[in-house]
């Protein structure tokens, strides 16, 4: 059985040529720049990170600067449109085919770079994530895994523990009941057919994958159709939120479902368990997705990588820079879980005696069901955020009634296959 609560827990791309310029020596003085997003924590975490590496480097200085996600790719836009980009650039997961398709991140398995990084502490599975076609442009920094939370004092009240094994008709049984005591006022579960993430842990617990190495879409209409068909036979039941209940949500978890106090469970990713439990408190769990097979269906997705602008004039010593940033024992102590739970099988390890709360129990959970993750996807094509929010919105038609399933599937691909056209 596999239970992880809170409570109780103590314990193409442009090839490195002479137009790139060289790098420098070891005596020449080198300065890069990092660009990243985060918040304070991050940047405090991050700025004692980099003192630790010019020490140890001292012809290398770093400028690093930071802002929000939105204003980082924004920004990072017009970098690389201008050929102006910083030398390290962190790198998020869904933006790595479009950076790589502009020749706009440099190939970290060439020889220059693969000598000064390695992944050798890095699951293959992981590193899985940061390759496209042939080529390795990104090296994940940390990583994360799909996930359920749930209340365990409400589940209790219903006498069912969620655990790796269950199915979705044990699920739908379980949130079924849940939504009866109340009368509705608490549901079993959020409605999760709003969201494609969800989809695709379905769709690989059936052999399917979102998206095709070529950026094509890796299913139809009849498979989107069955999964909107279980999606609205838990809402026609009263195991999840009706339609009214999910509108409004901004991603939040405040304005989540479970965050207003109308669900007992939701899909997540193990990287927000953190900030469950500050919202939610310590009776939050999670288990892992509900599967009617052996697979279920949920990988190691990186929570962002790092990579090398093409365009650096010093693309060794960047190289270097993400070595110690992924790699150095030292550098996990710093950083800790600031950018999730590390990507470094060695650092993970040595960072975990000083875990406590929900940060232990995220690595718990991961460490449980590692054996059970598979290979991440090849990263989304350019459109994927857009065929996202597509998915969510047809979602809410079938919700309130105004689509039929069949009708929102096939209305969903066609839109779908437009935006990868």
């Amino acid at each position: 059985m596999l239970r992880r609560s809170l409570v109780g827990v103590v314990g193409v791309v442009a090839v490195l040529a002479a137009g790139c310029g060289s790098s420098a020596g070891e005596s020449d003085q080198v300065t890069l720049r990092f660009g990243y997003w985060g918040n304070d924590d991050r940047a405090q975490a991050t700025n004692e990170a980099i003192a630790l590496f010019e020490e140890r480097n001292p012809n290398i200085t770093v400028e690093a600067s930071f802002s929000s996600f939105e204003s980082y790719f924004q920004k990072l836009a017009t970098e690389t449109a201008g050929r102006n980009a910083p030398d390290v650039i962190q790198m998020d997961y869904r933006y790595l085919r479009e950076y790589g398709d502009r020749g706009a991140l440099a190939d970290l398995a060439s020889p220059e770079l693969a000598a000064e990084l390695s992944t050798d502490g890095i699951s293959a599975e992981l590193l899985s994530s940061g390759q496209l076609d042939d080529q390795l442009l990104g090296v994940p920094m940390s990583q994360n895994t799909q996930i359920l939370f749930y209340d365990t004092e409400v589940f209790d009240s219903v006498g069912v523990t969620p655990e790796d094994g269950w199915t979705w008709d044990e699920f739908e049984e379980a949130s079924s009941a849940i939504s009866a005591i109340d009368e509705g006022q608490v549901f079993g579960t959020a409605d999760f057919g709003m969201a494609i993430d969800w989809f695709e842990v379905w769709l690989g617990q059936q052999g399917g994958e979102l998206y095709t190495a070529d950026g094509g879409l890796g299913y139809g209409a009849e498979e989107v159709a069955e999964f909107w068909e279980l999606a609205d036979r838990f809402r026609e039941s009263g195991a999840s939120t009706p339609a009214d209940v999910g509108t409004g949500s901004d991603g939040s978890i405040a304005t989540s479902p479970m965050g207003k106090n109308r669900a007992a469970s939701e899909f997540g990713y193990d990287s927000g368990l953190t900030s469950y439990a500050q919202t939610l408190g310590d009776q939050i769990s999670v288990a892992p997705f509900p599967s009617d097979g052996d697979d279920l269906g949920q990988y190691a997705k990186p929570s962002m990588l790092a990579s090398v602008f093409s365009g650096s004039n010093h693309p060794a010593e960047a190289a270097r820079f993400i070595d110690f940033m992924v790699n150095d024992p030292d550098a996990g102590e710093i950083l800790g879980t600031t950018r999730g739970m590390p990507a470094n099988d060695e650092v993970r390890s040595a960072i975990s005696g000083s875990l406590e709360g929900a940060e232990l129990v995220a690595y718990e959970f991961e460490e449980a069901i590692a054996d059970r993750l598979v290979a991440a996807p090849a990263p989304p094509p350019p459109g994927e955020g857009a065929i996202k929010r597509d998915f969510q919105r047809i979602n809410d038609e079938i919700a309130f009634g105004r689509l039929s399933v069949q009708e929102a599937a096939e209305q969903f691909i066609a839109g779908a296959e437009q935006q990868l056209s």
